[in-house]
């Protein structure tokens, strides 16, 4: 029998071409299944930084339900980092008062299928006044641990904004 495997996921987002800042906020209503929702623009590009403490082997990632391809940053002995893009060209605006899931899964060697899901609102390129508003999300930090390397379990979940750095 396998031991347990337990590590941190960091995952940042940030709004390409430049880098820009991706906001979220706290929902007020107990209507959403989450307490937080992502803010994104449609017809935009992110990059999804992910990184492992300690370094785990990224197998392969998928955003949105589709496959995305993964490029290694950096590796050393303590932590590695990999990104990945993704585009929500053809998505929607969000109706008023609803949120979208949008599902994240990764295939870790030795550790198996880690799976979360943001909760996001879609919003029209131009409508800077609600999409660029609320927290600037720095990160969010999933502490995971993982039995005989089959299914990865998010035992905790943190949002950390920016200026609120640990």
């Amino acid at each position: 029998m396998g031991g347990s495997n337990h590590f941190r996921v960091t995952l940042s987002v940030k709004k390409e071409p430049d880098a820009g800042p991706v906001y979220c906020k706290m929902e007020t209503s107990a209507r959403f299944r989450q307490l937080k929702t992502v803010k994104l623009s449609i017809d935009a590009t992110y990059r999804f930084d992910i990184s492992f403490k300690p370094p785990q082997l990224l197998q392969s990632l998928n955003i949105g339900g589709e496959s995305v391809d993964l490029i290694e940053q950096s590796r050393d002995g303590t932590a590695c980092a990999y990104s990945a893009y993704h585009c929500t060209k053809g998505a929607k605006p969000s109706a008023r008062g609803h949120r979208e899931d949008l599902a994240i899964a990764m295939r870790v060697l030795g550790s198996g299928y880690l799976t979360t899901c943001l909760q996001i609102k879609y919003y029209k390129p131009e409508d800077h006044s609600h999409c660029d508003w609320g927290s600037r999300l720095h990160c969010i930090e999933l502490d995971c641990s993982s039995v005989e390397g089959r299914l990865v379990t998010v035992d905790k979940e943190t949002y950390r904004k920016l200026g609120i750095e640990s």
